[in-house]
């Protein structure tokens, strides 16, 4: 088979877990002997995607400018429409959400990936979400009109058949991986290392709901009573209302944001005390295979998909809960055979989850169509 995947998340994203998750899968597919990926894309910066695939080129050399990803989306929506009238395909697979194409397939089979359902469950309380109002619609187009829909995980299915009423034969229950391997000794990657202060780990966005500010309020007395880092890896600068927050709490020392490589990331997960994941909503959650692979003790919701991912492996904390987050914290900080035993449920948890399970169940789906 061959099987077309679109522009939008590598139009969209130059980094993210939605590009990594498509990047993996093109990739898995494009080692098999029998079934091809095309991936139908003129300009991207995405670094996910470099490595497995190279037929496209830099916007402007990679430099900015302004309005450059909506250039480039259109740019590449262009292409796509040319590629897709030229009907060379056996399969199409959308990387997002706009349905541009339902009209230009014919009748060829079409997939959808459906990530999370944060907009439809969230959108009321979060500003930030309510702006984008066509992603819904848009959802509950392809939910209709696509062959097949893949969730992520069980929780997702759910979500979906009871806010788009679509059938559950419809849906494929298809899990991800992680692609983070441990790094084989300690490298200090910056100077905060030097005498290796306790720390907890935050990773990736901190908005909406991902319950940074509920998180950072709730463990500020555990900052201070055992004189612990935070440290949140990736997800862009503290804002000013982050750094005003952290003043006010007095623990703007204590909690710090840092850039991050794979490399530097699993670092940072092999030396936490725990990887601390407050959200109150994952449609999957990578971030918690990451930390299984770098014997991170992790510190959970218990909502959404979260449990499902982590099984026994994690401590769980109700995320409107404060206490239950300091108590599950001061476990962990104060016994060391607690962390032991999650870390080797954490590696037990991980056999279940690689790209190659992924792309074996993902091909699977579209021989069946």
């Amino acid at each position: 088979m061959k099987i077309f995947f679109d522009h939008q998340t590598f139009s969209l994203q130059d980094y993210g877990g939605i590009s990594r998750y498509y990047s993996e899968l093109i990739n898995a597919i494009n080692n098999t002997q029998a079934d091809e990926a095309h991936l139908s894309l003129l300009f991207t910066d995405n670094i996910h995607i470099r490595d497995v695939y190279d037929k496209f080129y830099s916007l402007y050399n990679g430099n900015s400018f302004p309005r450059k990803i909506s250039i480039q989306y259109r740019l590449n929506k262009l292409f796509c429409k040319y590629e897709i009238k030229k009907n060379n395909f056996d399969i199409f697979h959308a990387t997002y959400y706009d349905p541009y194409f339902v009209n230009l397939i014919r009748n060829k089979p079409s997939v959808v990936t459906f990530l999370d359902m944060i907009h439809e469950r969230y959108s009321n309380k979060y500003l930030g979400l309510a702006a984008d109002r066509r992603i819904t619609k848009r959802k509950r187009e392809l939910a209709e009109k696509s062959t097949a829909i893949i969730a992520i995980s069980e929780n997702t299915k759910n979500d979906i058949i009871q806010l788009f009423n679509v059938e559950p034969e419809k849906i494929s229950v298809i899990p991800l991986g992680s692609s983070l391997q441990k790094v084989a000794t300690f490298e200090p990657v910056y100077s905060l290392f030097s005498d290796r202060p306790p720390y907890l780990l935050f990773v990736g966005n901190r908005d909406y709901y991902k319950n940074f500010v509920w998180f950072i309020k709730a463990i500020c007395p555990i900052i201070h009573k055992y004189k612990i880092h935070v440290i949140c890896a990736g997800g862009g600068a503290f804002n000013s209302q982050e750094r005003q927050l952290l003043s006010t709490l007095k623990i703007q020392d204590s909690v710090i944001q840092e850039p991050i490589t794979d490399n530097k990331l699993a670092i940072l997960y092999q030396n936490a005390i725990a990887f601390v994941f407050p959200s109150l909503y994952e449609g999957f959650g990578i971030p918690i295979l990451e930390a299984f692979t770098c014997d991170c003790p992790c510190i959970l919701s218990n909502c959404s998909s979260l449990p499902e991912v982590a099984g026994d492996a994690a401590l769980y904390i109700d995320p409107e809960d404060s206490e239950t987050l300091v108590n599950a914290v001061e476990n962990l900080y104060s016994n060391n055979s607690l962390r032991m035993k999650l870390v080797e449920r954490g590696r037990e948890r991980l056999v279940s989850y690689s790209w190659k399970e992924t792309a074996v169940k993902t091909l699977n789906l579209y021989h069946s169509l």
